[in-house]
């Protein structure tokens, strides 16, 4: 919290109005299961640049909000009610907060989401004046860039599991699988195997190579001379891992295939060890490209090579020529080098780091 007053002041904000999930479990503790599965209710978190911050929420979740949160000053209604869903107690904490700069912050640039309607957050915006809403999402990037030791530990325990799961992976494999039946079994390893979610667990495969990187599981049933994607985001305590790996079903790969394996495996050790301190977001993204072009691969739009990894399963910065982010002890980073290959395959791999 006060990591991110710092950053507040260099921004010239009074507060943080925060309605989101990552940001409110980051900076108040709050977590439930609740609150982030129905659009029904909306809840607020204001951390002020001096004074105590306050939670404005539903009147049904109080009880939630003081069992995990440090936060003591609670304010609540009977919520739902669209007419007026706590609009007025939180103006009422808004318009409180001591004036030096004139501006609030709110979670509306990239890689954000505002967690209330947008009809209730323009007529927030008037009942505030004289105090103006702005983006807010630079202050939190900057407060969640270096992870400290606790939440490297709970994206290692996070990584660690999904690990076990991909060592216990050719077992999962029968003849006449679906692309869902081996996802159930890979996600209830996991949940098993300590994950509390399993949200992301993405799956490609086909002969010779997927065109996808990106799908869940179809009805596809998986054969022989498969090349199979696993591609997956365990969450342990609040914190995500996201990699993949890649396996050939029932037979070796192609050479073609290999080789294009090869290289993103050489792209990937290079990403890693351009992953130092000093360095940059694109400095990590050019030495994986440059081991890709050497070896013939077309790089077309990619867009990055790998990206931020923490409260999110994909945070700043981005492995991408123009984002110079500096790297620093303790940022995490996913290397996530990618290759076009044949007649519309993809081979992509992926490994998470601690600078």
């Amino acid at each position: 919290v006060e990591r991110t007053r710092r950053f507040m002041t260099k921004a010239r904000l009074d507060a943080l109005l925060i309605t989101a999930e990552p940001n409110m479990e980051y900076l108040a503790g709050f977590t439930t299961q609740f609150a982030w599965n129905t659009p029904a209710r909306p809840w607020y978190f204001v951390l002020p640049l001096t004074a105590r911050p306050v939670a404005v929420i539903p009147e049904i979740g109080e009880s939630n909000w003081r069992a995990t949160s440090w936060v003591a000053d609670v304010r609540t209604w009977p919520s739902p009610r669209p007419e007026n869903e706590g609009l007025d107690l939180l103006a009422h904490a808004l318009s409180s907060v001591r004036r030096r700069f004139g501006r609030i912050g709110a979670e509306l640039g990239p890689e954000t989401r505002l967690g209330m309607p947008t009809v209730d957050f323009l007529r927030l915006c008037r009942m505030i004046r004289p105090f103006a809403m702005v983006d807010g999402s630079a202050v939190l990037r900057g407060a969640r860039h270096v992870k400290s030791l606790t939440e490297v530990a709970r994206i290692r325990r996070a990584a660690t599991i999904a690990a076990d799961a991909f060592d216990e992976l050719p077992a999962m494999v029968r003849p006449g699988d679906t692309e869902k039946d081996l996802v159930r079994k890979f996600q209830a390893a996991m949940l098993l195997g300590g994950a509390d979610k399993t949200p992301y667990t993405a799956i490609g495969s086909g002969r010779g190579g997927y065109s996808s990187i990106i799908m869940g599981p179809t009805n596809r049933r998986i054969a022989k001379g498969d090349i199979l994607l696993i591609d997956t985001g365990a969450r342990y305590d609040g914190y995500f891992c996201d990699f993949d790996r890649n396996v050939a079903i029932g037979r070796p790969p192609a050479p073609a295939v290999r080789r294009v394996h090869d290289l993103l495996w050489r792209a990937t050790e290079a990403g890693i060890d351009a992953a130092r301190p000093g360095a940059s977001a694109e400095d990590v993204f050019f030495a994986q490209a440059r081991v890709l072009e050497a070896g013939g691969i077309a790089l077309g739009n990619v867009g990055r090579f790998g990206h931020g990894l923490g409260k999110l399963l994909t945070e700043p910065p981005s492995n991408k020529p123009g984002d110079r982010t500096r790297l620093e002890p303790g940022v995490v980073l996913t290397i996530e080098p990618s290759a076009l290959y044949g007649r519309g395959k993809i081979l992509v791999h992926e490994e998470n780091v601690v600078v």
